[in-house]
């Protein structure tokens, strides 16, 4: 129910992975752009970024490779991952090591070989930049000097990425936890209404946005009747139990936007944005109605509960929210009076109130 002032974790969590969407798990990294570059800088048909598995789950980059052929490649430059530095094979037919590779016998028929190592900072292997061509070649120095650096580049993305990814995941914990404390900390432990002190703070705060806004605003106090005869006849567990599942019933009723917090034992108030009294009255009735569906067992006996309710609004002139609850607690004090269970609302209209009914 204190959904009303936190943007929910679940909204928060979205917008931090929309943000980081290109480093989410779910998402792959498909940075095609850079094996094209390389299939254009070398003039070869085919290029592939070949990677660990920890990486090649969500990072790929590769260029002019039929999907049929995908498989027999990547396990044909797998092979390459063992070399410490740049390699060029001008003729794999001619090297046992490549020559009975699938990729080699049928398509796509490669003849020659290229490639460099790809390193993290700390200079560990996790991958092979590699350039693939159907006929036999050679490279030049500076060809193989350009594909170091451009292994270089492809190295330090991925590298970025993957730190990325688990600082994502680290903020993401991080916002869980502090949503948990926030609740922790602002909601009654019993129930899911809000405490005391949170239930003022966010009423004021509701109050100021009411005063820029000029906006409708309403209070509801309301209490369990004879509730201290619940405690006496069945005990305090019960009781707890009987707060517990009245919260929750009114929880269920009220709106996401309304402000519902737990005064102290069985008293509760709502604090109603941008709602008249009229709407207030309707509410305050169907929590009322909620509240007598309730049926509790203690042992073999059953029972019931009422509430009685007090609704006010504040008045443009109120200096806070004290002042509206006050007089929704003497129009509960005159729903006790006048037979308890029942919804009372202040005695006559405030002069500013006059103007909305229209």
């Amino acid at each position: 129910m204190i959904t009303y002032p936190i943007p929910q974790f679940e909204q928060q969590r979205s917008e931090v992975l929309q943000r980081f969407n290109i480093l989410s798990d779910t998402s792959t990294a498909d940075t095609s752009q850079i094996a094209e570059m390389a299939q254009l800088a070398f003039n070869v048909p085919m290029v592939l970024i070949s990677l660990n598995q920890r990486y090649r789950k969500w990072f790929h980059a590769r260029a002019g490779i039929a999907p049929e052929s995908m498989r027999a490649v990547e396990d044909f430059c797998s092979l390459a991952q063992l070399s410490e530095t740049a390699f060029v094979v001008g003729n794999v037919v001619d090297e046992p090591y490549f020559a009975n590779e699938a990729a080699v016998t049928e398509e796509p028929k490669i003849r020659s070989f290229a490639g460099t190592p790809l390193r993290n900072p700390h200079g560990q292997r996790f991958g092979t930049l590699c350039l693939l061509d159907t006929k036999p070649r050679i490279f030049s120095e500076r060809e193989i000097d350009l594909l170091s650096s451009m292994a270089s580049i492809v190295s330090n993305d991925i590298c970025l990425r993957s730190a990325a990814r688990y600082a994502v995941r680290d903020l993401i914990e991080a916002e869980q936890d502090k949503c948990h404390l926030y609740d922790l900390a602002m909601t009654d432990e019993l129930t899911s209404a809000l405490n005391r002190r949170s239930f003022f703070y966010l009423s004021e705060r509701e109050m100021r946005r009411r005063a820029r806004h000029k906006t409708a605003m309403s209070v509801i106090m309301l209490d369990i009747d004879h509730f201290k005869q619940v405690n006496d006849i069945y005990g305090h567990a019960i009781g707890d139990e009987v707060i517990k599942r009245l919260s929750n019933a009114i929880s269920e009723s009220a709106r996401e936007e309304d402000i519902f917090g737990r005064l102290g034992g069985e008293e509760f108030a709502l604090v109603l944005p941008d709602t008249g009294l009229k709407g207030a009255a309707v509410l305050a009735e169907r929590l009322r109605k909620a509240a007598a569906t309730l049926t509790f067992q203690a042992g073999p006996k059953a029972f019931q509960i009422t509430i009685s309710l007090g609704v006010d609004e504040p008045s443009l002139n109120d200096a806070s929210i004290n002042e509206a609850l006050d007089r929704a607690d003497q129009a509960l004090y005159r729903a006790k009076q006048n037979g308890r269970n029942r919804v009372e609302l202040p005695i006559q209209p405030q002069a500013h109130m006059r103007h909305h009914h229209h």
